[in-house]
């Protein structure tokens, strides 16, 4: 379902089979979960696709019980709040200053975003990754650095996030204990993670090669959106703990259409419209529904999780 390519974008050639599923276990041992989100688009207007996903990963993660801090810059922290909103999550916006469940990120704060939060997870749901000249790119190739923070700062401190050539096993090991687990959730090749797969996104043409990103992470998911990409981590947790935690179809509706009202546009489109990535709301609310369905790993709790 996650690698359902949609909008013919020829993502779901870079989908692994149980990303998702190894993503949702090493968020099984997380303590502390930062949460980074927002792909603004020129002029500088947060896209559709990244906040819901956080919302729904967030809410499923304080309900067992992890810490959860979502960071974001100041484009789509009102997008991101709105859905946070929406599911009954706190939504304060705040600076580093005062513990706020939104962090609006400022350029260099890295270091001080880790060293206050110490976070045991970094998970990145649609987020901008540099590329190889240091830029942030949208999928046309733009540069939209201008209205992304570099967020990536935080996979990429203390050596986490860059290419692993040449690491041996032992170091490799020693700098995972010194720093937290990373997930990327990413749909185009641009965004957090997609280092990990940049030498085949890179002989997918002039462009791609151009704008995929070089940060890495240790648990990369692919999907048809991003949005999708998260939901299929907290379908993941729910088959993991046996507990109902995707939210339906009609919160589905509701994410987004608060995110629309909080400013955001669809990232494809350009338009300020109730869809993500191009398709329309009862798409996304019909994965939604068939991730309700395919999560509980029990014929009887299949039924329990159903709609009305």
């Amino acid at each position: 379902m996650l690698a359902l390519d949609l909008g013919g974008r020829g993502i779901a050639g870079f989908f692994t089979p149980g990303a998702a599923l190894a993503a949702a276990r090493a968020l099984r041992r997380a303590r502390r979960v930062l949460i980074v989100t927002g792909f603004s688009v020129p002029p500088g207007i947060a896209e559709t696709d990244g906040p819901p996903g956080a919302a729904v990963l967030g809410r499923a993660l304080h309900r067992l019980g992890v810490a959860v801090h979502h960071v974001t810059d100041a484009p789509a922290s009102a997008p991101l709040r709105a859905a946070l909103e929406s599911l009954g999550e706190p939504a304060d916006v705040g600076s580093l200053g005062a513990p706020t469940d939104v962090t609006i990120y400022e350029p260099g704060q890295a270091r001080a975003v880790l060293t206050r939060l110490r976070p045991t997870h970094l998970v990145a749901i649609e987020r901008p990754g540099r590329s190889r000249s240091g830029e942030y790119l949208s999928a046309r190739g733009e540069s939209i650095g201008g209205w992304n923070a570099p967020l990536d700062e935080l996979f990429l401190a203390d050596g986490a996030g860059r290419p692993r050539r040449g690491a041996s096993a032992g170091g490799a090991a020693r700098r995972r204990a010194r720093r937290p687990t990373t997930i990327g959730v990413g749909d185009g090749g641009n965004e957090i993670g997609m280092g990990n797969v940049r030498g085949r996104l890179a002989r997918e043409g002039a462009l791609m090669a151009r704008i995929a990103s070089v940060v890495c992470v240790d648990h990369l998911v692919v999907a048809g959106t991003s949005n999708w990409g998260a939901y299929g981590i907290v379908a993941g947790l729910e088959r993991l703990t046996g507990r109902s935690l995707l939210h339906t179809a009609d919160d589905e509706r509701r994410l987004v259409e608060a995110c629309v009202g909080a400013g955001a546009v669809d990232g494809l489109l350009r338009h300020r419209e109730p869809t993500v990535d191009g398709l329309p709301l009862t798409i996304h609310a019909a994965v939604v529904e068939l991730l309700r369905r395919a999560a509980p790993a029990t014929p009887a709790r299949r039924a329990a999780v159903r709609s009305p």
